[in-house]
């Protein structure tokens, strides 16, 4: 029997969540066995659904946590941040050695496997990634990050037995790998990566009916639901959630006056934040996600959320309406905000700019530009298993050359 590995990002929830879809498209082809390591959240994420983990794996330290002290204000100095890449280090030295012997080695932003890990190591992985580039500032440190960082994706990305990109191509534009040089990363790109689009947390068209999901939530005939989501970390969840219970009253006149009818605000803080409506103005539910946000995504007219890329493919390739507030300072969920709304229309707000009108304003727009899914773009997780089966020798759920995720 084939035995694989899934290596999932334990930084949030949203690289296990995409991986557990591909993983089963993947199981679809008789004799593959998927085992899986990782750490918090997504080891507690994986042993909820029943999947199982490889000897070895529990060990491994949280990178979550380091992720959330720093948009959290609790890195003191580099000193501090230096510590915290230590953990990449330890959990590096446990994970090469539980590899060894399987057939394949998938790893999505596995970033153990991506820092100080040898080659002879990277050659027998196979990486997706939805981020293999950082757009440049003209803040001076900012510029030096991005500069650094971009030099060493260049470099080693393309060392893996192979690379997966699991975003929309359209995002990096005309970038260039540096400051008027070093060519455009689109072009790159396509030389040294297998472009498989959008992975969501749900097969293409897995979605449950509306009116079943609708019934699970409880909500009633003419009630409309707006839903507020932070993601799978607290990187300042607290406070978009506090922003959002302050906005109620003029949301629930503008989805009202928008759609007509009662308006109902369910608020998820998710797995890592702890936080309770002060004013008793939204819904927090008991259970609120048994089985991930798929009846949410389903019974929804409007999310507002932040703008993690699983989050984002989820909802624009369930056609969902929703205002985009990104972490503050995250460069990525900002850049993905920036072309969620320029290529599809959908609005969004700095996390200073979150008052009742704005946030009210920004719904009404959401609303009235509801997005029309790019259906082939929406492919990210079964053309992955593709590459995955051919890459194990077995035919068959897609073909790497069909053309990746362009339009």
């Amino acid at each position: 029997m084939a035995r694989a590995i899934f290596l999932p990002s334990h930084v949030g929830l949203g690289h296990v969540a995409r991986d557990v879809v591909i993983a089963g498209l993947l199981r679809g082809r008789a004799g593959v066995r998927v085992e899986w390591c990782t750490a918090e959240p997504a080891l507690g994420f994986l042993e909820r659904l029943g999947e199982p983990i490889a000897p070895g794996c529990r060990g491994l330290e949280s990178f979550s946590t380091a992720i959330e002290d720093l948009y959290n204000g609790r890195v003191r100095g580099l000193r501090d941040l230096a510590s915290r890449l230590s953990i990449l280090k330890r959990n590096r030295e446990i994970v090469e050695g539980v590899i060894e012997g399987y057939d394949l080695v998938f790893a999505d932003e596995f970033w153990e496997l991506v820092y100080s890990t040898p080659d002879s190591v990277r050659s027998g992985i196979v990486f997706a990634t939805d981020i293999l580039y950082k757009p440049y500032s003209l803040n001076p440190r900012e510029l030096v990050v991005s500069f650094a960082l971009n030099r060493y994706f260049k470099r080693v990305l393309p060392r893996y037995r192979a690379l997966i990109y699991l975003n929309d191509p359209g995002i990096l534009g005309s970038a260039r790998w540096y400051p008027l040089l070093g060519g455009r990363v689109s072009e790159w790109l396509e030389r040294h990566a297998y472009i498989a689009g959008l992975a969501t947390s749900y097969p293409p068209g897995g979605l449950p009916p509306r009116s079943e999901a609708r019934e699970r939530l409880g909500l009633g005939e003419g009630e409309h639901l707006v839903v507020a989501t932070v993601g799978g970390t607290s990187a300042a969840s607290a406070s978009l959630l506090d922003c959002i219970e302050e906005a109620a009253p003029a949301l629930e006149r503008a989805v009202g006056e928008a759609l007509g009818g009662r308006v109902r605000i369910l608020a998820l803080p998710g797995p890592r934040t702890r936080w309770e409506p002060r004013r008793g103005l939204v819904e927090v539910p008991r259970d609120p996600a048994p089985a991930g946000l798929l009846d949410y995504y389903a019974a929804a007219d409007l999310f507002i959320s932040r703008s993690g890329r699983t989050t984002t493919a989820d909802l624009l390739c369930a056609g969902i309406p929703a205002v985009l507030i990104p972490i503050p300072g995250h460069f990525e969920q900002e850049e993905i905000a920036r072309h969620m709304s320029r290529a599809y229309g959908y609005p969004h707000l700095r996390e200073g700019e979150c008052t009742p009108g704005r946030l009210a304003s920004a719904s009404r727009a959401a609303l009235e530009r509801r997005p029309n899914p790019p259906r082939g773009l929406c492919l990210g997780a079964p053309r992955a298993a593709g590459l995955l089966s051919k890459l194990l020798g077995s035919p068959g759920l897609g073909s790497p050359n069909d053309g990746g995720g362009h339009e």
